[in-house]
């Protein structure tokens, strides 16, 4: 009996925890450069009238937070990884990333913000189910990691700022900041 009490308590001590959502599992911690992020919430983008899955997105922080002012500003790193539900091509995504900086940007801030955009913009080819982009938000700019590939990283803590906000001010998909936020 002891042995298998053991047993169960090293694999439990071991053991990956997880979170799930839409059939999409993304992991309940990560670690950006020795830095442990938690999973603070989980949330499915649905596009157009009709509710279509697009992706899971999960936002990782060193704190749990469901106050976004609070964490925008914080020199923290924080994650947000997506996990594709269904084949977008990059032409939409494009366009789905140009409206939400248009939304989320106050308009005096893009001009200096528009070149690095459109560097951003270049990253994107079509995207097939399955497939996973990964944003890290460095207080000295974003990384961007698309299907396994590492890209060249964008400077700027305004720009960090800037694309961090897209999920949480003026968000078109209010479902999906809900659940990155974890309400």
């Amino acid at each position: 009996m002891k042995s298998l009490f053991f047993t169960f308590f090293i694999l439990m001590s071991t053991a990956t925890y997880s979170a799930t959502q839409d059939d999409v599992t993304l992991p309940d911690s990560v670690d950006v450069s020795g830095v442990k992020l938690v999973l603070n919430g989980l949330g499915t983008r649905k596009a157009t009238w009709l509710g279509i899955k697009v992706y899971v997105g999960g936002l990782y922080m060193k704190k749990k937070s469901s106050d976004y002012k609070t964490f925008l500003d914080d020199k923290t790193p924080k994650q947000i990884i997506m996990k594709f539900v269904r084949d977008v091509d990059a032409t939409d995504l494009i366009d789905g990333w140009k409206g939400a900086f248009k939304n989320s940007v106050p308009k005096d801030k893009l001009p200096s913000l528009q070149e690095r955009i459109n560097t951003f913009y270049t990253y994107f080819t079509d995207i097939e189910e399955g497939q996973t982009m990964v944003f890290t938000f460095l207080n000295d700019g974003v990384e961007s990691t698309i299907n396994n590939k590492k890209l060249k990283k964008i400077e700027g803590a305004d720009f960090t700022k800037a694309m961090l906000s897209v999920w949480f001010i003026n968000a078109t998909d209010k479902g999906l900041k809900k659940g990155l936020l974890g309400l």
